[in-house]
């Protein structure tokens, strides 16, 4: 379940919203003060498949205390205002996992009603490294397709990303 924050002060000029009474057009909010329409953004986040080459595929174990708390999901986070996304990407592969990798391509952007979260996804390889989980992750794992634990997944991003991978490689379906 996503929860949206709905803002109460005006950005510009700190004055007070009202919301839009007509939610089939204009901005959501309206400052009282100033005037400035105020719209809510999506966040922006990045994730990669990372493949190794015998197939398996790295998850790790969500440590964060949130609804996907000890489930399994793909290394990745959010991208920084002004970050390219590509290089976010590879930030936080490495920071989750120790390992750098190289992007092989775009494996697909995911989003969900009722989720503020635009999620992009690549496929990607380790090109040096050692598997070392950090703080955010309280395990990680190489899985093959057919051991994932998809009943244990943090995401349905994660799930999806994973079986985009393979019918883009063109690999046996689970």
């Amino acid at each position: 379940m996503t929860v949206s924050r709905i803002p109460l002060y005006c950005h510009q000029c700190g004055g007070p919203l009202q919301a839009n009474p007509n939610p089939n057009g204009g901005p959501p909010f309206r400052c009282l003060d100033c005037g400035q329409r105020v719209y809510l953004d999506p966040k922006v986040a990045v994730a990669a498949v990372v493949r190794w080459p015998d197939g398996r595929v790295v998850l790790l174990r969500r440590a964060q205390r949130d609804a996907a708390h000890g489930l399994w999901i793909l290394p990745g986070g959010h991208v920084d205002r002004g970050e390219v996304a590509e290089v976010a990407a590879l930030r936080e592969v490495a920071e989750e996992t120790g390992l750098t990798v190289e992007l092989d391509s775009l494996l697909g952007v995911y989003t969900y009603p009722g989720n503020p979260v635009v999620l992009i996804v690549y496929l990607a390889r380790p090109v040096a490294g050692e598997l070392s989980p950090s703080r955010e992750a309280l395990e990680l794992s190489l899985f093959s397709p057919r051991e994932v634990p998809w009943d244990e997944l943090g995401y349905e991003s994660t799930g999806q990303a994973i079986k985009d991978m393979l019918e883009f490689l063109e690999l046996d379906p689970l």
